[in-house]
């Protein structure tokens, strides 16, 4: 048992946590990009069927009949490992800082294998951090569009609301510049990650590297050309269109909730005393 604390608290303990929690971030980031490429359908009414089908799905999947959805779940585990990542990377820079101290390097680091990815490391961090948290909010607390489903059920438009988040060119703009950033952090963490966790060779650092350089150029890309693909659909006459009979769908809607609150009320009501027959059987 002591060996754990003791690896849990050294230094390359806390760097190779840091480095597989953004490694399962990192695959994380993958599959939401490969999610988001279906914003890249020019096709307004085939792209909002899909998508709202796509989101809809990842919020109700739920194999293994949790008592809450497996959808909330998985945003714990993210939001834990990033917190975890945030934590440790922190954590090491001020301890790398206070076993510095006062004095500084003889040596100009800034020379050799270092880059300015290097430099920025920590800063580009915390950069994404607050990209994210401004993201998810816009996201999460934007716009309530409505859309009627497969199965005639009007339900939220996450298609509407995350096109419509980029209406703006200077929302989009400085989204595809923070991807530049996020790339530019994978970059190097990829590299640092493989490192410190022994895998370092003369012969396959160097693959290592353009590996890295290749995941976040494509990372950097995906999420950049859907942002401008998104701003380009968001200010076209059919997405006003689709708007238009969104807001239309308001009164059904509401409809809708109350119908089911009322059920659901229903499902709950506790039979009266007057309605409940107790009898006993006497032999």
């Amino acid at each position: 048992m002591q060996w754990i604390i003791k690896y849990l608290t050294s230094s390359i303990g806390k760097k190779q946590i840091m480095g597989c929690t953004g490694a399962f971030l990192a695959l994380f980031v993958l599959g939401h990009m490969c999610g988001n490429f279906q914003l890249l359908n020019f096709d307004q009414a085939s792209a909002q069927a899909s998508y709202n089908a796509y989101t809809q799905f990842l919020t109700s999947f739920n194999p293994l009949h949790f008592p809450v959805k497996l959808i909330y779940l998985i945003e714990l585990v993210l939001v834990a490992a990033f917190a975890l990542h945030i934590f440790l990377a922190v954590t090491l820079k001020l301890e790398n800082k206070k076993a510095r101290g006062d004095v500084g390097y003889e040596v100009n680091a800034r020379k050799g294998k270092k880059t300015f990815a290097t430099f920025t490391m920590i800063w580009s961090g915390l950069f994404v951090v607050a990209f994210l948290v401004q993201h998810l909010m816009m996201l999460k607390f934007g716009e309530h569009y409505l859309y009627v489903n497969a199965e005639g059920e009007i339900v939220r438009d996450m298609w509407l609301t995350t096109i419509q988040m980029f209406a703006q060119p200077a929302w989009a703009a400085f989204y595809v510049i923070s991807m530049f950033v996020v790339g530019m952090h994978l970059f190097h963490a990829i590299a640092s990650a493989f490192q410190t966790m022994g895998i370092a060779h003369q012969k396959w650092t160097p693959i290592i590297d353009i590996c890295g350089i290749v995941y976040s150029v494509i990372i950097a890309l995906g999420f950049g050309v859907t942002a401008v693909a998104a701003f380009y659909l968001a200010n076209q006459p059919a997405t006003q269109e689709l708007i238009e009979k969104s807001r239309a769908l308001q009164p059904q809607y509401e409809q809708q909730q109350q119908q089911k609150a009322a059920a659901e009320k229903a499902a709950f009501v506790i039979p009266s005393v007057g309605e409940v027959q107790v009898s006993f059987n006497i032999d």
